[in-house]
């Protein structure tokens, strides 16, 4: 399993650990110190995420935070797609 961090520009910290099975993404977690609202929103994201391949991960990620009404301080989509992507790739 890949683990990655990054530090955002205002010094939030967003971490992933992800797992590539055959392709595609297999397991996902995604935490750090950032605020997203609705909090429960994170763990829908790493639903969506789960089975996609790597190649997937930017459209995914954008059209989910495009889609949702979920409040983001000190992060953005970029930020989760690069952590994303630094983790399956390590």
């Amino acid at each position: 399993m890949g683990t990655a961090e990054l530090k955002v520009k205002d010094g939030k910290l967003v971490e992933a650990k992800v797992k590539i099975s055959k392709g595609k993404i297999s397991e996902i977690l995604i935490t750090g110190d950032f605020y997203m609202h609705p909090e429960e929103e994170i763990e829908e994201l790493e639903k969506v995420l789960k089975g996609i391949s790597v190649e997937e991960v930017s459209d995914t990620v954008h059209k989910f935070f495009k889609k949702k009404h979920i409040k983001l301080v000190g992060v953005n989509p970029e930020d989760f797609t690069k952590v994303i992507l630094m983790a399956s790739n390590p």
